[in-house]
């Protein structure tokens, strides 16, 4: 058995406490599993059964294979650099939406601590940086922001260095398109339930975190859109798959509202989303083990493993992909990084031609305009 196929097993046991321990659990090594879920950025999410912090993993679990003592210091020392970080961020996500809202800017923390909010134990997420959706106009905000740092503003957001080891980035808008056309749509939409988004109040379960966040209805069109941007445009890694899937749970546990699903199926159709949805969801349901309950359209086997296979060749944000080094051999730098992304890009078009065809029109501007846009 390969070994992302045991590996992908083992998360889904980790997942979700109704599954039994997969066999496969005897042929893990540990040193690489760390490995293979740094690369992916969700080593927290093993970490909190490899330690048996829930009590969930009995000696006799782990079929003969259990972690040796150098193993287990490997996790430890993984989960322990995880909670202190976390920590460090709940805070300055707390203190920096406090901020702009003292100054007058209603905001709205996308993705990052609110998203660790849903996990089962918060402070076992991989994080990065601050992302903050402010109200106001583009010209509002950068008037602002610009009193303090002049740092370089793309179309979305500028980043505004509020801590010495923190990126923070201040956004105009949540997200966007690579479609002109639908780029405008979808900045219209997201303006028309800001208000709301701004005001939507999220603590953490201890109450010492509190901070407003998306809508779990908006969050569940959002996070769908931000996940296909950077698939279309890099690639995309495991963590944001199981944000996403944390989300459809705590969608599912709130209740879902009569009539939502058709209302989410119709955002996502307006978008040209409904056949990502459906890669996400056989994704979900099939190796992850999201139970159907959860899942608001019918999976799509095709584009799921299709999906499911650039995720693991290609990494977070596309940092792991070596399919074409051969083919490259003798090509370095930025110019291989382009050519890469842009080949990457082309066996896309067939699934995702909309917004795959964009790209390369888009990357060149960026590469030939020093104003060209930059991603979150």
């Amino acid at each position: 058995m390969e070994k992302d196929t045991i590996y992908l097993e083992f998360l889904k046991f980790c997942l979700n406490d109704h599954l039994p321990v997969p066999p496969s659990i005897k042929d893990i090594n540990w040193h690489e599993l760390l490995e293979f879920s740094q690369k992916h950025t969700i080593s927290g999410l093993y970490a909190r059964t490899v330690l048996t912090k829930d009590g969930k993993m009995k000696p006799e679990d782990f079929m003969g294979n259990k972690p040796t003592d150098d193993d287990v210091m490997e996790w430890v020392l993984e989960d322990y650099k995880l909670r202190k970080i976390n920590t460090g961020l709940f805070e300055k996500t707390q203190k920096a939406s406090e901020w702009f809202r003292e100054q007058g800017f209603r905001n709205c923390i996308l993705k990052g601590q609110g998203n660790a909010l849903m996990y089962p134990d918060p402070m076992l997420r991989t994080c990065g940086d601050i992302d903050i959706w402010l109200e106001g106009t583009r010209d509002e905000i950068l008037a602002f922001t610009s009193k303090y740092h002049n740092g370089h503003a793309g179309s979305m957001h500028v980043d505004f260095p509020m801590f010495k080891d923190t990126t923070v980035e201040v956004h105009f808008k949540p997200t966007r398109m690579f479609n002109p056309r639908m780029n405008k749509k979808i900045w219209a939409y997201c303006e028309s339930v800001a208000s709301e988004q701004f005001e939507h109040m999220t603590s953490s379960a201890d109450g010492k975190y509190k901070f407003t966040t998306p809508t779990t209805e908006f969050n569940a069109f959002f996070q769908l859109d931000h996940i296909f941007r950077h698939f279309i445009n890099e690639g995309i890694g495991l963590r944001q798959i199981i944000d996403y899937f944390y989300l459809l749970r705590k969608r599912y546990d709130e209740g879902i509202p009569p009539g939502a699903n058709e209302a989410l199926i119709s955002v996502l159709n307006r978008f040209n989303l409904k056949r990502f949805s459906r890669a996400m969801m056989y994704v979900l349901h099939e190796f992850l083990g999201l139970e159907e309950k959860y899942l608001y359209i019918k999976p799509h086997k095709a584009e799921g493993e299709f999906l499911l296979n650039e995720i693991l060749h290609a990494g977070n944000f596309g940092k792991y992909e070596q399919r074409l080094d051969n083919s490259l051999e003798g090509v370095k730098g930025h110019v291989k990084r382009f050519l890469v992304l842009t080949k990457y890009k082309y066996r896309l078009l067939r699934h995702y031609p909309t917004e795959a065809f964009w790209m390369p029109i888009r990357d060149l501007r960026y590469h030939f305009d020093h104003r060209g846009e930059e991603d979150e």
